[in-house]
């Protein structure tokens, strides 16, 4: 966990004490930081003392601070009551860069809402730029720095993991529809890399490409390849989405925006030959004979093909059992991305999760309050508690129904709200769920269900919680076994 530091202290602990005693030091503090890094540092410092700098001008910095689950890192920040100041350190660097850098970081920080001073110091030339309001790149004078180090109210600042959310910046094209349209996100470095490969791939081949990219749910499958979607069409190319599910409002957005998005059902209403890109969403769903249609028509039209999926993301048995996943990674030369880095889904919910589908799982879970439990015994009660809940913080979510027999969860469940296969791909800050009686942990301490069902319940309360951003209320309805597994999670 990081600590400030005052930045003084820490250049002459880096002088003084031995290598052994320096990490040690800066464990302690949390900090990571190279020796250039350390010598463009004390070039900054350097300057600020020689116009006067007081030593506690210095004190109470953040060094080579990191946004938890994000990686988003800053040379140095410090926390004020009514403002933040970020400096970023370089030996040599273009306007360019220090300008696109500085409005990143404005970006990650603007959701604590406090006034953001941004600065680059470039310690070879001695160079001091700040960005202004407008997002104007000028060159500032070193005095200007100072008057702000000096002037700042800090007092006692709060640990900064607490002030970040992580799920604020994976923004959904289909629930933030706008912000995504209008470029308001960013990716992780993860994700930046993984789009540079594919990206560089495609442009430099003149065959049929073919890609693959996973990830649990919250690592920004989704945002990923909507992105390089968008980046295409910026380069007037046309590609074509085939989403393997119900379509969303935010689908509908898109294609009122120029996008070309059809449900798998109706992809052979395109024709491929049209298209530079083939997106292929939510790929896991799909049969195989429409997997091996699309690969002979990318094949013989010689495009880029990218299928985004995750093999957990299965809503019935029959879509386990046909193992898409496994037939994609078969795929002759094609290039497999993995997304690890888990954003959407706070540390608290994805350590529920875990232990909730595994009655033997046990991992850390600092309980923040995210998570809410209530138990009814009457299935009439439950419907009447889900019915009263605030619809502006809440998205009560369903199991889908069979479209042939009446089934169990069609008793409590409003026929208004969205099903796990109308949720696919999409993400809320507040998500209600409901166990029912007919969930239990078989002898292995895996989740299962012992109703009879035409999908399978658990792959869509996964579905269906896992669609959370913040917020989590568990419905139970007369089960205790379940209960007790949700009361001692959270203990």
């Amino acid at each position: 966990m990081s600590k400030f530091v005052n930045i003084k202290s820490l250049l002459q602990a880096k002088d003084s004490l031995s290598d052994e005693s320096f990490k040690g030091f800066l464990k302690h503090y949390g900090i990571e930081i190279r020796g250039a890094e350390i010598e463009d540092l004390r070039a900054l410092v350097k300057a600020v003392n020689d116009i006067g700098c007081r030593i506690g001008a210095l004190d109470r910095f953040y060094v080579s601070y990191k946004i938890p689950q994000i990686g988003k890192e800053f040379d140095l920040l410090r926390f004020g009551e009514k403002s933040i100041l970020n400096i970023e350190l370089k030996r040599k660097s273009t306007d360019e860069k220090i300008k696109t850098q500085l409005i990143r970081n404005k970006y990650y920080l603007s959701f604590i809402g406090r006034k953001i001073y941004a600065f680059t110091y470039v310690s070879e030339s001695q160079d001091l730029y700040f960005l202004r309001d407008d997002d104007q790149l000028e060159k500032t004078k070193i005095e200007h720095l100072l008057e702000l180090l000096s002037n700042q109210e800090v007092g006692n600042p709060e640990a900064p993991d607490a002030l970040f959310n992580p799920s604020d910046y994976l923004v959904s094209p289909f629930n933030s529809t706008e912000r995504f349209l209008t470029g308001k996100y960013f990716l992780t470095k993860q994700q930046e890399e993984i789009k540079n490969k594919i990206v560089n791939s495609w442009t430099s081949s003149e065959r049929a490409i073919f890609i693959s990219i996973t990830g649990s749910a919250g690592t920004g499958k989704t945002l990923l390849t909507y992105d390089i979607a968008m980046n295409m069409m910026g380069y007037k190319k046309k590609p074509l989405i085939i989403h393997c599910g119900m379509l969303n409002p935010g689908h509908a957005a898109l294609v009122e925006n120029g996008w070309v998005i059809t449900p798998i059902k109706t992809y052979g209403n395109h024709d491929f030959a049209n298209h530079n890109l083939i997106i292929i969403d939510e790929a896991q769903r799909i049969y195989p004979s429409q997997l091996d249609a699309i690969i002979e028509k990318v094949k013989l039209e010689k495009c880029c093909c990218i299928f985004s999926h995750d093999k957990l993301q299965t809503l019935a048995r029959f879509e386990e059992e046909r193992d898409i996943s496994t037939k994609i990674a078969l795929i002759e030369s094609i290039a497999e991305y993995k997304l690890s880095e888990k954003i959407r889904t706070n540390k608290e919910i994805a350590a529920f999760i875990k232990m909730l589908f595994n009655k033997n799982k046990s991992v850390p879970i600092i309980s923040d309050g995210n998570i809410e439990i209530n138990y009814f015994n009457a299935n009439d009660d439950a419907k009447k508690y889900l019915d009263a809940l605030d619809e502006s913080k809440w998205e009560i979510l369903r199991f889908t129904p069979s479209q042939y027999n009446k089934e169990h969860h069609e008793q409590y469940s409003e026929k208004t709200n969205r099903t796990s296969h109308q949720v696919i791909g999409q993400e809320f800050d507040g998500v209600v769920v409901t166990i029912d009686s007919f969930f239990s942990y078989a002898d292995n301490g895996d989740l299962i269900y012992k109703g009879n069902v035409y999908y399978a319940p658990t792959k869509m309360l996964l579905q269906n919680i896992t669609r959370s951003r913040k917020k989590l209320n568990i419905v139970i309805i007369g089960n205790e076994e379940l209960l007790n597994r949700c009361i001692t999670i959270l203990q």
